[in-house]
């Protein structure tokens, strides 16, 4: 029993360590992911009361964050850096990685990005209009992706973005 009471930290050093934990940024795009994928659920469900409530917090983390993640997302995605903006009409598969400063987004005629599995997204990239990116690809920072690019395991970047090397 005295191994027991050795593990209980008491409440005040719980509480200091959950407002330590729930600033770091990771955790509070942990949260505003899980928050994003339930406004999703609700709203394709047809359940408007909890489809608005989820709004409603994912408009004050957009607003607080500069995190706009209304796309389809898999599983595993890994924000580096706020300002983060992907269309509701964007797809991104499992295992992306955003570096921050990303806008993924349609043209005028509603046509998003679809973005493959094992993506890695560097810092200040635009990913703009109907266009496929393949499974395993690594983007540049600062580059301007405007056109689809298929083949697997390509490093890519520029402006517009080219093929740099394969992987």
């Amino acid at each position: 029993m005295e191994n027991l009471n050795e593990l209980y930290l008491g409440k005040r050093k719980i509480k200091a360590l959950y407002k330590i934990i729930s600033k770091h940024p990771d955790w509070i795009f942990l949260k505003a992911i899980k928050i994003h994928k339930r406004y999703r659920k609700y709203k394709k469900n047809n359940k408007k009361i909890r489809a608005f409530l989820y709004g409603i917090k994912a408009n004050r983390l957009a607003s607080k964050y500069n995190l706009e993640l209304y796309g389809e997302i898999g599983e595993n995605i890994r924000i580096w850096h706020g300002n983060i903006i992907i269309n509701g009409n964007a797809k991104l598969g499992n295992n992306v990685q955003l570096h921050g400063n990303n806008c993924i987004g349609e043209k005028s005629n509603g046509d998003a990005p679809m973005i493959g599995n094992n993506v890695e997204i560097g810092y200040g990239t635009s990913i703009i209009g109907n266009i496929k990116i393949a499974n395993n690809v690594i983007i540049g920072a600062n580059s301007l992706v405007n056109k689809s690019f298929y083949e697997e395991g390509v490093v890519i970047a520029g402006c517009p973005a080219r093929v740099i090397k394969k992987i």
